[in-house]
């Protein structure tokens, strides 16, 4: 797990996505990165794998559903399209159209995440992840 993150965390793509402060003092921002999950998982069942890892204070963020595509145009007609929603802390919300981002400029301390899958039309798919981290000062 810790491999493939870490993987990414190496390859990470020129994409600054500058967000609204979200908390009192630094600016949190939300950086896409390229996506390392295998192309070959079958698996058709709605399921919800995320994995984190956080590195100098930033969190990497890896996401994958079976037979779910974040893009237009890009998914099989079988593939449900969509986008996750991110809450921070339950006062800081984000739609998130990639499967793999960096959160950054999260405040040293304890924050609850959590990331919930809807389908195009703004429908919760009933997938929710929730993942806690503590970020050093």
């Amino acid at each position: 797990m810790g491999k493939a993150i870490i993987g990414i965390a190496t390859m990470l793509m020129v994409v600054n996505v500058a967000i609204e402060p979200a908390f009192a003092g630094d600016e949190l921002e939300i950086e896409p990165i390229p996506v390392m999950q295998a192309e070959d998982q079958q698996d058709t069942e709605k399921t919800f794998d995320v994995k984190h890892v956080i590195n100098d204070g930033n969190v990497y963020v890896e996401s994958y559903i079976p037979a779910f595509s974040f893009y237009a145009n890009q998914h099989q007609s079988k593939d449900t399209q969509g986008y996750l929603k991110l809450r921070i802390n339950d006062d800081y919300e984000k739609d998130i159209h990639q499967a793999a981002f960096i959160i950054k400029g999260l405040e040293p301390g304890d924050h609850a995440i959590e990331l919930e899958a809807y389908d195009e039309n703004g429908r919760a798919l009933g997938l929710k992840e929730t993942f806690s981290v503590s970020i050093s000062e």
